[in-house]
């Protein structure tokens, strides 16, 4: 599997969308287990923001997954920001490394949430999926594609290591600004935000 090393200082690049396969953890979880372990994960999230004594020292390495289906290429990106009381990366520092990555604007309407058995993100209305474009239908469905099967992918994954067990075990909400359902402007669809995501909805 390739794995490629990229800092944070570089600006928003183009990058090639070309796949490889992903191996899933050997071990398995109980979809209860793996949905503690992605609550857990938020709350330590949480807890740090702002905490005085998280660790500035050494360097994190957070992995962004890009690519749609099941076919992802794996990017490791460089943090040095704030990290949690147990030395984790924000999951918003998460998403902002994905946008300094791929040069996709990820803001947010709301913070991360987990309940309802995963997590759940909420977009604002500048985000690049409710952005006007002038591309064609096939390639704005093709972008939103990534996107959102990007999204999902990262924060399973952050969520639950591959190593250790299952991030499909986790679910993914996506929600619109108002936190309801997720309209996206370029391609007619939407995204219900009382389902959990699992794969791009056909036309």
């Amino acid at each position: 599997m390739k794995h490629k090393i990229l800092f944070l200082c570089v600006g928003a690049w183009s990058f090639s969308l070309a796949a490889c396969g992903v191996s899933s953890g050997s071990a398995d979880l109980t979809e209860e287990a793996g949905l503690e372990l992605a609550q857990a994960a938020i709350a330590a999230s949480e807890q740090g923001d702002g905490a005085e004594d998280v660790n500035h020292a050494d360097p994190a390495f957070v992995t962004i997954y890009i690519g749609s289906d099941d076919q992802f290429e794996e990017y490791l990106v460089e943090y040095t920001g704030e990290k949690t009381e147990t030395g984790q990366v924000p999951v918003t520092e998460l998403l902002s490394a994905m946008s300094e990555l791929t040069g996709w604007n990820l803001d947010l309407a709301d913070q991360v949430y987990s309940g309802r058995g995963g997590i759940t993100v909420t977009f604002a209305d500048t985000c690049t999926l409710l952005a006007q474009t002038e591309e064609t239908m096939d390639a704005t469905v093709q972008r939103d594609q990534v996107v959102l099967d990007s999204v999902k992918r990262t924060l399973q994954c952050w969520a639950v290591d591959p190593e250790l067990g299952d991030p499909e075990k986790v679910d993914i909400w996506f929600c619109g600004p108002d936190g309801g359902d997720l309209n996206l402007t370029g391609t007619g669809r939407t995204l219900s935000s009382i389902e959990p995501y699992q794969q791009f909805p056909a036309a």
